[in-house]
């Protein structure tokens, strides 16, 4: 079972972006689209630009990608109307985006209006105009769509919005009705023992049934010898131990006996409510066919309405130039039926083309027909390089430009090697999580107090390239709550204090409960040999819940494993590190059902606080309001923040031309003019 005595680790340095965010920016406006063909005096003796990256997940859709490394390739293959500048605003791009206010009875709604360029085309020759922005919208919008950014038709309040996607205008009260009743048969307190069992059922155990009655539940421990160490060994003897429907069914038992506090029925069933209110209403037809409040104007302009301010209205809207034609019309209610079949061949109207994924190498060419002009570099390779790898390959010239982890020692290696480097602040931070439904709220607080950060971050980037940070967010922000002190600080005493809280007792020197000793399994991405700022803290945390007695496992693993990990729910505890933090909007990550809510936290009191922060004109306020919000994260237990570091971008001058090497800041770096770049 996934319970508190299993908690699983995943640890990544720069983790995934927040979608619908686009990263980075040009300091000047574009008038128009250009021809991609102009003559000029380019002949360099390198051909091919080879940029290290780490493990692809390999969603090279725009859509589902969540992977910061499969969005670095497509962010060069696909254009939005506007995009963010060295100042973290959006200007201009593919087109634009402007707003007016409108009076409708007695309320200001925002219209805005977004324009594409003309004379755009995708890299199959097709004219890209405001109907792909269009179908951007519409997938988003489906209630049949299951990618990150999933949760835009319910977070954005766009006029005739949700009754789309919920194909009722009249949704509001029976929304409201499903909650009640979720309220009153749902809960861990009043749901009764068939639908609790249901649910177990229905979900596999919530994801920890494997399907295989004779596999293992840990090394040499299968589900029967744990069937039989919960106290069901007679209830084992009486089926048929290799019928996977019989074995599911008992162990659902035991986990409803022995562990009912520890799963989440509620928000299950309250899903389960909607969705099935979803598919009764497509099935007895389409009811509403259209957002009312996205209007098409002509061929290259659309308007979209919001019924009140939202100081992130138009990054909610500035949405991908998806080719309609390529990804394919799709019924209301299956988006996912038809966008999923292709992951590996995005096209788009960027500055390369998508040519294949393969061996752990994307390949791109130039797009000679993009709109701001033709790229210098004409073929592009992401190639997938260990951390400890990195400055190794820029030295023997494997790689051009590489992104390693900015530490004293790594500035003096690519001094010596005469390699360029450049030091801007990241927007973004590295932070512990853990998965509130896996884990008690009590033994999230003792684990919290069992990570010492300072030692173990400037350990590992020294005092001037990273800090430990308070809150859950990255200090790039102006709304960042720089008065915030230590939530939780590192206190055995304390830990110990919240594990009894728990239930845990120690017994022969081992924490336990229920008969089981309080065991921890981690996940930690450092490249097999321990290479990242938190290794250390878990080294640390391992020998004092030894101490305590408990264990801590800890395996250094590939990232791929650790996303299956943390996005299959079977990682109880993870590090990652968010990149292109631009908002202070953290809707996605803790609202309830947020579809970058990795935490699974639900709380009332935190989702109004998110809906009023994006709603909140004056700067204060606002302030104010984040600063709450941060400290109900931290109150929950689901987030340690750990560290807001530099990033460093570093190249080799032989290959490449230092004079086209962009000047680089937070949200400005040679991803935004990569194709301007020259080679030598």
């Amino acid at each position: 079972m996934k319970r508190v005595l299993a908690f699983i680790m995943v640890v990544l340095m720069m983790v995934l972006p927040l979608t619908g965010c686009n990263p980075g920016g040009t300091t000047s406006e574009t008038s128009g689209a250009t021809s991609g063909t102009e003559s000029r005096d380019y002949n360099p003796e390198f051909d091919t630009l080879v940029i290290a990256t780490s493990t692809f997940e390999g969603k090279f859709n725009p859509f589902y990608a969540e992977s910061a490394y499969d969005q670095q390739v497509l962010d060069q293959i696909f254009v939005s109307p506007q995009r963010i500048d060295a100042n973290n605003e959006l200007i201009d791009w593919a087109g634009s985006i402007t707003y007016a206010e409108k009076e409708v009875d007695g309320a200001t709604h925002i219209v805005y209006t977004i324009k594409v360029k003309e004379g755009m085309k995708f890299t199959d020759g097709e004219v890209v105009n405001i109907d792909d922005l269009l179908y951007t919208f519409y997938v988003y919008a489906d209630p049949g769509y299951s990618g990150p950014s999933s949760t835009w038709a319910t977070s954005t309040s766009i006029v005739g919005l949700k009754d789309y996607y919920y194909d009722d205008p009249d949704y509001s009260t029976t929304i409201a009705g499903f909650v009640t009743e979720a309220d009153e048969k749902y809960t861990i307190e009043n749901i009764s023992k068939e639908d609790y069992i249901a649910y177990l059922i229905a979900t596999d155990l919530d994801g920890w049934w494997t399907g295989d009655p004779a596999g293992e539940v840990d090394t040499d421990y299968t589900w029967s010898d744990y069937i039989t160490d919960e106290g069901f060994a007679d209830q084992l003897a009486a089926i048929d131990a290799t019928d996977a429907d019989a074995m599911l069914a008992l162990l659902a038992e035991v986990e409803y006996t022995n562990y009912g506090a520890y799963y989440d029925p509620y928000t299950y069933y309250l899903n389960k409510l909607q969705e099935d209110y979803i598919t009764g209403n497509l099935e007895d037809g389409v009811d509403v066919d259209t957002i009312s409040g996205i209007v098409r104007v002509d061929d290259y302009t659309c308007t979209v309405e919001f019924y009140d301010i939202d100081i992130y209205g138009d990054r909610a809207i500035n949405g991908i130039l998806a080719p309609s034609h390529y990804y394919g019309a799709f019924e209301k209610g299956k988006a996912d039926d038809q966008l999923l079949k292709n992951l590996e061949s995005p096209i788009g109207s960027g500055p390369y083309k998508f040519v294949k994924y393969d061996d752990n190498i994307v390949t791109a060419v130039a797009n000679n027909d993009y709109f701001e002009g033709m790229p210098y570099i004409q073929n592009v390779k992401w190639q997938y390089v260990t951390d400890s790898d990195l400055i190794i390959g820029l030295k023997n010239g494997t790689i051009d430009i590489a992104v390693p982890s900015a530490s004293k020692d790594a500035i003096d290696q690519l001094n010596t090697a005469e390699l360029k480097y450049s030091l801007v602040d990241n927007n973004g931070y590295g932070y512990l999580a853990i998965n509130a439904d896996n884990v008690d709220k009590d033994v999230r607080k003792g684990l919290m107090h069992l990570f010492n950060r300072q030692p173990s971050v400037e350990g590992y980037y020294g005092t001037e390239l990273a800090q430990v940070i308070e809150r859950p967010m990255t200090t790039t922000l102006a709304e960042y709550p720089d008065e915030a002190t230590e939530y939780y600080g590192y206190d055995t005493d304390k830990a110990l204090g919240y594990f009894e809280d728990a239930g845990y007792v120690l017994t022969d020197g081992k924490l336990m409960k229920d008969g089981e000793q309080l065991s921890v399994n981690v996940y930690i991405g450092g490249d097999g040999e321990g290479n990242h700022p938190g290794y250390a803290m878990l080294v640390q945390a391992q020998n004092d819940l030894d101490a305590l007695g408990g264990e801590l496992i800890i395996n250094d693993v590939q990232f791929s494993v650790l996303q299956a990990a943390m996005n299959g729910g079977t990682a109880d505890m993870f590090v990652l590190a968010w990149g292109a933090s631009n908002t202070c909007d953290k809707t996605t990550i803790y609202k309830t059902a947020g579809g970058q809510n990795r935490t699974n936290i639900s709380n009332a009191t935190l989702d109004a606080k998110l809906e009023a922060i994006i709603k909140t004109v004056d700067f204060d306020a606002r302030k104010q309001l984040i600063s709450d919000m941060l400290d109900i994260v931290m109150e929950e237990a689901i987030e340690l923040p750990l560290y807001q570091r530099k990033n460093m971008i570093a190249y080799n001058p032989e290959v490449i031309d230092e004079s086209s090497w962009p000047e680089t800041s937070t949200y400005w770096t040679y991803e935004n003019q990569l194709w301007k770049l020259k080679l030598n």
